[in-house]
Order: C-alpha cells, then sequence, then structure tokens
C-alpha cells in the first residue's frame, strides 16, 4: 500500500487545512496509507478515520532562534522522522511555513511543494522597493528546482512572474465532495422567505483587504437590482455593518453569520457574488455552481479564470470595474448561463486521488 506524508502549519483552522485533509480522505478511501504532520500543536479539525496525525511544533526561544527557525525546525522533523522509521511514497507539504522548513530537511529533494494561494499577491504585493526585491529574491529561492503544485494554472503563472524555474508542475485543484453538497443543499433555509425570495449571495470571511466586501457592496448598489444580498460568514462583522450604513443598503443587506450549512443558501440564491483581490481556488464558486448557481467573479488571481470558462466567463469581470461587476450581476440574474453537467467532475474526490496517486511514481 502506498503511504503518503503531508504537512502543513496547523490543523485548527482555515480554508488549506480544511482542503489538505479533504485530500487526505480522497487517498485515504482510494488505498493509500495517509500521513498527517502539523508544524504546530494546533490540531482542532476533525481527521478522517485511518488517517494518522501528528505534530512536530517548535517555538523559538530568543533572537536568534527566531532568525534560524525555520532551520531549527527543520531539524527537529528529521529527529521525528527518523523516530517514525517510515518510508513515504510521496511527500506533500503545505503552505509557506511547512514549505520553508521542509526545504531544509531530509525531505527537501523529494517533496512537492503545494501552493494554495497566489505567492505573487499572498508574499509580494505588500511589499515596495528594496524590501519587494529581498522578499522576491527569497520567495524565487525557495521555489526554484522544487517540484511544485498549485490549485490553478494561474498560481504557476505567478510562481514565473517572481522569476522562480520549478524542476516540475502539476495543476491539481482542493477536492470537492460534490455528493455531500448536494445532499446538504435540500435542507431547508432560515429564515424561509428566502426560499420563496430571489436574492444574491456571499459566502466567506467577511474580510476587506483580501475579500473586498467594500467593492462587492459598491457593484451591488451599482446594479440597482430589486433583490436582496445575502451574507454569510464570521469575521470583520462592525466594519461591514458600518459600510453597508456608508452605502444605503441597510434594508437591502442580510447578515446571516456563519452557517454549518450554506449549501441550501447557495441553491436558492439567483447569483454567487465574489469580489476578491485574491483567491487560492475559490471552493465557494465551485461549490455555488455544483448547487446550480451562477457566479459573478472578479478576475482576480488566482482562480476564477480556471472555473468560468465558455458560458460562465459572462460573470468574470475585471478587478477594479465596478461598472462591469454590476452589469454582470444584472445580466446573471436576467440571462443565467447554463452549467455544464460535467464542470464538477475534474474535482471529484476520485479524480483528486488520481492526480495526487500519480505522483508516486514520480
Amino acid at each position: 500500500m502506498p503511504h503518503a506524508l503531508f504537512l502543513i502549519d496547523q490543523l485548527a483552522s482555515g480554508g488549506a487545512p480544511r482542503s489538505v485533509i479533504k485530500v487526505a480522505r480522497a487517498l485515504n478511501d482510494s488505498g493509500v496509507r495517509v500521513t498527517l504532520i502539523a508544524l504546530s500543536d494546533r490540531v482542532r479539525l476533525p481527521i478522517p478515520e485511518g488517517v494518522e496525525v501528528h505534530t512536530v511544533p517548535f517555538a523559538p526561544k530568543g533572537r536568534w532562534q527566531k532568525l534560524q527557525r525555520y532551520r531549527l525546525h527543520a531539524r527537529r522533523l528529521d529527529a521525528f522522522l527518523e523516530a517514525q522509521g517510515h518510508r513515504y511514497d510521496l511527500v506533500v507539504s503545505n503552505l509557506h511555513q511547512a514549505h520553508q522548513v521542509t526545504t531544509r530537511s531530509s525531505l527537501a529533494d523529494r517533496a512537492w511543494l503545494c501552493i494554495r494561494s497566489d505567492p505573487w499577491q499572498e508574499l509580494l504585493s505588500n511589499k515596495e522597493g528594496w524590501r519587494r526585491h529581498i522578499k522576491q529574491r527569497k520567495v524565487r529561492s525557495l521555489y526554484d528546482g522544487k517540484r511544485i503544485i498549485a490549485l490553478s494554472s494561474t498560481n504557476l503563472e505567478s510562481i514565473a512572474r517572481i522569476g522562480s524555474r520549478p524542476a516540475a508542475s502539476r495543476v491539481i485543484p482542493n477536492v470537492l465532495d460534490v455528493a455531500r453538497i448536494r445532499a446538504l443543499m435540500a435542507e431547508p433555509v432560515v429564515p424561509a422567505s428566502l426560499q420563496d425570495t430571489t436574492y444574491c449571495l456571499y459566502v466567506g470571511r467577511l474580510n476587506f483587504r483580501q475579500k473586498r466586501l467594500d467593492r462587492l457592496l459598491s457593484a451591488y448598489r451599482a446594479s440597482r437590482v430589486p433583490h436582496p444580498l445575502v451574507l454569510i460568514g464570521d469575521g470583520d462583522r462592525e466594519g461591514v455593518e458600518k459600510e453597508i450604513e456608508k452605502q444605503g443598503l441597510h434594508d437591502q443587506v442580510l447578515l446571516l453569520g456563519a452557517l454549518d450549512n450554506p449549501y441550501p443558501y447557495m441553491k436558492h440564491a439567483s447569483a454567487l457574488l465574489l469580489a476578491s483581490d485574491y483567491e487560492g481556488l475559490p471552493n465557494v464558486l465551485l461549490e455555488a455552481l455544483a448547487c446550480g448557481t451562477p457566479v459573478v467573479s472578479t478576475d482576480c488571481l488566482s482562480g476564477p479564470r480556471d472555473i468560468l470558462t465558455g458560458e460562465l466567463a459572462s460573470g468574470l469581470v475585471p478587478l477594479e470595474d465596478i461598472a462591469a461587476f454590476a452589469d454582470a450581476i444584472r445580466h446573471s440574474l436576467e440571462s443565467p448561463p447554463r452549467i455544464p453537467d460535467d464542470l464538477v467532475e475534474a474535482y471529484k474526490p476520485e479524480s483528486i486521488a488520481y492526480c495526487y496517486r500519480a505522483l508516486v511514481s514520480e
């Protein structure tokens, strides 16, 4: 039986840890033994039955250890791996901290580094001048000559923009559990009045820096559609409420908070809206499409362009064009695009497991 090792910063919260756990479950179900190693002691997410999980934390003490934290953490990881004595047929390291540690460890030459967000936007967009130059050189060095997995083709374009030349690269998207989503979307929505109401929907963190809810609210207001906007998610609720008030939308926007099951709301929505500056691969777009709901999204780095192709590309709008976003909202409500029946096939657990299993022989 092949044995796969997945390393990640933490398994406590966030989209990336949840996505890694879904991959682990898919591989385990396909007959691969899977071990997860969290590089912190933060493990709060449910781990699938049959998947091993270990923690190898390192907390630096003092300035010198902080400066050498990745190398020292790699030493601790190597000691743990030696004590375990396992041979791994596939090693996948997820997220930037894990990449830093893995590339300084005994796993460096055979690990695949999985990039789960846009590296240019996440690591360099907030730097300018010599700071950006230094950071870019470090990031380029980190990924040069390495084996890279990206969630989308635009992630790989970002790596090239930084100047890195990977030894090998593969695009493997996140797992989309279509069967589970379609079972859950049959549950009722609350309040029940929404079930018979035409509305637009946002699902995600209430966040301005990445998710740009200010842009989303501006485009919704500019669209002048007579239907309410429903927001599902937690985060900066107070900031969002202030922005809603500022834009005069308090009678048109409904904040429902975080929900364990947003899929019924996706099913009954007329359009799902996303106004992000950047993403890794926005699962929420795939989830909405699996529920049969059209999507309007900024053409951000990265992912929407990979998902919204063909007729669905009418829902893809330039990043800073509020008028185009507003037009796309109106068009989506008036003339919904046809969602291909096979659109989500490539994202099903068995498809993603096949892609990872193919790396075992490489």
